[in-house]
């Protein structure tokens, strides 16, 4: 099992096909993930079943498995094919650990995306195929940042269950001006109000999806932002303190002990220490 933060990927080969009325093809290539989008078109895709292929479709494929393909002859298919080799490399400890290749994403073979998602899935893939570059390191970068934000997205589009979407699209909003306004007073109880879903709803949601309740995942990043403010700047207690969203270092100083075991400035003794042998 991977976690989404340690994902890394190299696209291999993508392009933009667009089939002739009488096309067929086989998945050539089978030791690479694939993504298939369906921008245009229609015809048959079959693996161990037959599946109708219509625009909005998304098709991926694993590493090993096999898939014939077809294009119907009244309305070729157009479509984004992107190749690509994944791994996790995980972050602990103030080390790297060794890269482990990811056999198989958590994604669905297929699916099928309509309205807002459908036309932003499908402007994603252009710019995927229009950005890479074989052997262009800008290139290459740019077009991996932007596939791990397709399969970022891809990943929260499975969190969440047809009946709950607009309460996750709730909860993704409320995360997200968690991450992006840590530094100001800001209160679950009247977030959950703004965004019109009870305080206890939102929990469920919130431990469902990061097994952290909002509170605790605000104190979280906060306390992340500290860690690094302790570790990489000379500032004081008191200008972290309202950085990270408290209103004075003795409430801060609470707070980071409780999370990390140790005061602030013991905390940033101790790194001082373990850099200075570096």
């Amino acid at each position: 099992m991977y976690q989404m933060q340690d994902l890394v990927v190299r696209i291999n080969w993508c392009f933009q096909k667009m089939t002739s009325s009488n096309w067929s093809d086989i998945r050539n290539n089978t030791t690479l993930h694939s993504f298939y989008w369906i921008h245009e078109g229609s015809g048959v895709f079959h693996t161990d079943q037959t599946y109708q292929v219509e625009p909005g479709m998304l098709f991926y494929m694993e590493p090993g498995l096999r898939m014939r393909m077809a294009s119907s002859t009244e309305s070729p298919l157009l479509m984004s094919m992107v190749l690509f080799e994944c791994c996790a490399v995980h972050f602990s400890t103030g080390q790297w650990q060794m890269p482990a290749a990811v056999p198989r994403l958590d994604l669905p073979f297929v699916k099928k995306f309509n309205g807002d998602i459908a036309l932003k899935l499908d402007s994603t893939f252009r710019d995927v195929t229009h950005t890479w570059v074989p052997t262009n390191p800008d290139s290459e970068l740019e077009s991996s940042a932007i596939l791990l934000r397709l399969i970022a997205k891809l990943h929260q589009q499975e969190q969440a269950p047809v009946q709950e979407e607009q309460a996750f699209e709730r909860y993704a909003r409320i995360k997200k001006e968690i991450e992006n306004h840590f530094a100001e007073p800001l209160h679950i109880e009247q977030m959950a109000r703004e965004h019109a879903i009870s305080v206890s709803y939102l929990r469920k949601l919130f431990l469902k999806h990061i097994h952290l309740p909002p509170k605790d995942y605000l104190t979280a990043i906060r306390m992340q932002h500290a860690e690094r403010y302790l570790t990489y700047t000379n500032h004081t207690l008191r200008v972290i303190a309202h950085a990270c969203g408290y209103s004075d270092e003795f409430h801060f100083s609470k707070a980071f002990r409780k999370w990390k075991g140790v005061a602030p400035t013991e905390f940033r003794n101790g790194v001082a220490q373990v850099l200075g042998k570096c």
